[in-house]
């Protein structure tokens, strides 16, 4: 929480699986090493993994005390990762998820991989949010199987009917990755025109664009801009708060520019990143002045801040503040975080609270 009282949102995090075990595919080791590179170029040192802490498999309760004692995460949503053609166990399970709701049921929510080649995609969905209540389902762009990328953008035919059955059942929002290309996979399988199309054809539906401005901002801008159904999350994007300010508010100030402050939504990266370091580094962020004069960009106000950092997500949920609040009062962590705040304690020191390896 804000020294506002004003409430924080993760939008994504994950439990990752780092371990060599885990690695299916000759790219995988790859996609691991560079996720913990891209946290060495984007946070500040005191905030990357040592490595005995990254290369893991990350767990539940591991990542609840990352979120709740070592950041001001009040609240978050878990999305578990599609990618079984590369890890074992598609790199964030699912079971974790479900695990960590659980054990913290006024804190948690979920968006759960769908893989839409699998015979019984559109079955899956309709189980996932009729009997496990997730919130939304998250999608990735592309694939990999029989020794090739495939496409599976969200205007494919494989896709659309795991969109209309999340239509149908009234999903609260599509989370979709568009980042740097992973692995071998084409550049062109992760711009953003199908994300303009989904959005046309489903306007019941939010579909959340998962890295927003990291790469394609301009894209990504104009799609928001047409389509109040677009949604910009900020993994990955807001730690370059930290490392790259200039790129940052140029990311940020289009996106306020050309749809406004109410569809874009924090996200920390856990556990791949540090919540806390993102959180720091945009509440104390400003788009320069001479940026703001020559762009038109607004200016980055308390208020804009709040509803990034929580309020936007929230209503992406239909979630009352007020209740969150009310609901997490007197639990485990706001317990916690009291002891920790009167020992000057909270939030902890970076990577503080994990298991020391055996």
């Amino acid at each position: 929480m804000l020294e506002s009282d004003a409430l924080v949102v993760d939008s994504v995090s994950h439990c990752f699986n780092h371990t060599e075990e885990n690695r299916k595919h000759p790219h995988a080791e790859r996609w691991d090493d560079e996720t913990y590179e891209l946290g060495e170029q984007l946070m500040p040192d005191e905030y990357v993994h040592p490595k005995e802490v990254f290369y893991r498999d990350h767990s539940v309760e591991e990542l609840e005390r990352l979120l709740f004692l070592e950041s001001q995460v009040d609240y978050t949503n878990y999305h578990s990762l599609p990618l079984d053609d590369y890890f074992h166990d598609g790199l964030v399970s699912r079971e974790k998820g479900f695990k960590l709701r659980e054990r913290n049921p006024d804190r948690v929510s979920m968006y759960v991989d769908i893989n839409p080649l699998e015979d019984d995609a559109v079955e899956q969905v309709e189980h996932y949010v009729k009997e496990e209540n997730v919130e939304g389902i998250k999608l990735y762009p592309a694939r990999y199987q029989n020794g090739q990328d495939l496409s599976l953008q969200l205007n494919e035919d494989a896709v659309r009917p795991v969109l209309e059955k999340a239509a149908d059942l009234d999903v609260t929002s599509v989370g979709i990755h568009k980042f740097i290309p992973f692995a071998t996979a084409p550049v062109r399988y992760f711009r953003m025109g199908d994300v303009e199309d989904a959005a046309n054809a489903f306007p019941d539906l939010n579909f959340e664009v998962i890295h927003a401005g990291f790469s394609f901002l301009e894209e990504t801008v104009f799609a928001m801009a047409s389509h109040e159904n677009v949604y910009a999350n900020l993994e990955n994007t807001i730690h370059m708060a930290c490392s790259r300010p200039e790129k940052f508010a140029r990311s940020l100030g289009e996106m306020l520019y050309w749809a406004g402050p109410d569809r874009i939504v924090f996200s920390g990266g856990s556990t791949a990143l540090h919540p806390q370091a993102a959180i720091d580094a945009f509440w104390d962020f400003q788009i320069p002045e001479e940026m703001r004069a020559g762009e038109d960009y607004p200016e980055l106000t308390d208020e804009i801040k709040e509803k990034i950092l929580g309020r936007n997500a929230l209503r992406l949920m239909d979630k009352d503040p007020e209740q969150v609040k009310r609901n997490i009062e007197g639990d485990k962590w706001d317990r916690l975080r009291q002891e920790r705040r009167e020992a000057d304690d909270f939030p902890a020191e970076p990577w503080s609270t994990y298991d020391t390896p055996a």
